[in-house]
């Protein structure tokens, strides 16, 4: 099998417009065997309305879609944006349909949504604050199989200052590599943050550094996700960051099925 994508969107969630029907192309174009999407859960975002995907809806047209694709298996995943005034609520929902894969992100706090660089102030201090924010949803939310994309927040402050290193919060984010290791959580690698990183510091120094201090601590659960919005991004640099994250000491990826996990070997 080729290594599926687990985290792309679609137009259940409120960010994105792409019909779920276009990921299935992507993936007959591809050779892969699955599609899933992980619609977003933020509950009360700073935008005044929580973004809820209709997982009932989508259940419905993944099973409408298998009559036009038999041959590819639909999977259901979720990304459950974290903070304490959202613990309740996605710990319902995390129970409340049968997941693939549940993703858990940091997006906001309440007062600062961390896509926006104008909305970080001192943005050192905020950058702290993310991951102290992180260390407490790992820390005291375990329904989860990976978290997502830990440096997002990075990534928005290296619009700020693009010398920024992902070294300088190492204390912070040893904290919380310790803790999903220990409760055998993956550690995500979303090719769409690092694509930005890249254009913003034109190398991969924070990605490697972040791989090899997850490996150092003894970190071996890995996936690979494009975070897709639009499916011209479904899989995107794929090969290039499976080159990279090999070149780090990782010889497998982690994937999920049933919230059971399975090992791809990395070519």
């Amino acid at each position: 099998m080729k290594y599926y994508d687990q985290h792309t969107h679609s137009a259940f969630s409120e960010d994105s417009n792409e019909d779920l029907r276009n990921y299935y192309l992507c993936a007959i174009r591809d050779g892969v065997d699955y599609v899933c999407t992980c619609e977003h859960f933020d509950f009360e975002t700073i935008m005044g309305k929580t973004w809820s995907a209709d997982f009932d809806s989508a259940i419905k047209y993944r099973e409408e879609l298998k009559k036009e694709f038999p041959n590819i298996t639909p999977l259901l995943g979720v990304e459950l944006g974290y903070k304490p005034t959202a613990y309740k609520v996605i710990t319902d929902l995390a129970c409340r349909y049968p997941f693939d894969i549940i993703q858990l992100s940091i997006h906001d706090n309440n007062i600062i949504d961390y896509y926006f660089p104008e909305q970080f102030g001192d943005y050192y201090e905020t950058l702290n604050g993310y991951f102290d924010l992180m260390l407490d949803g790992v820390t005291n939310f375990d329904n989860y199989d990976v978290l997502s994309h830990l440096d997002y927040g990075f990534k928005t402050c290296l619009f700020i200052n693009k010398n920024l290193k992902l070294s300088e919060f190492e204390g912070k984010i040893k904290k919380i590599l310790e803790v999903i290791i220990k409760k055998g959580k993956a550690l995500e690698v979303n090719s769409k943050v690092q694509n930005k990183i890249y254009e913003i510091t034109n190398n991969y120094d924070n990605l490697e550094y972040l791989l090899k201090l997850y490996k150092s601590m003894g970190g071996e659960k890995i996936t690979l996700s494009s975070d897709a919005h639009e499916v011209k991004f479904y899989r995107s640099n794929f090969s290039l960051y499976m080159d990279i994250i090999k070149k780090n000491g990782f010889n497998k990826l982690s994937y999920y099925i049933k919230r059971k996990e399975y090992f791809y070997d990395i070519d």
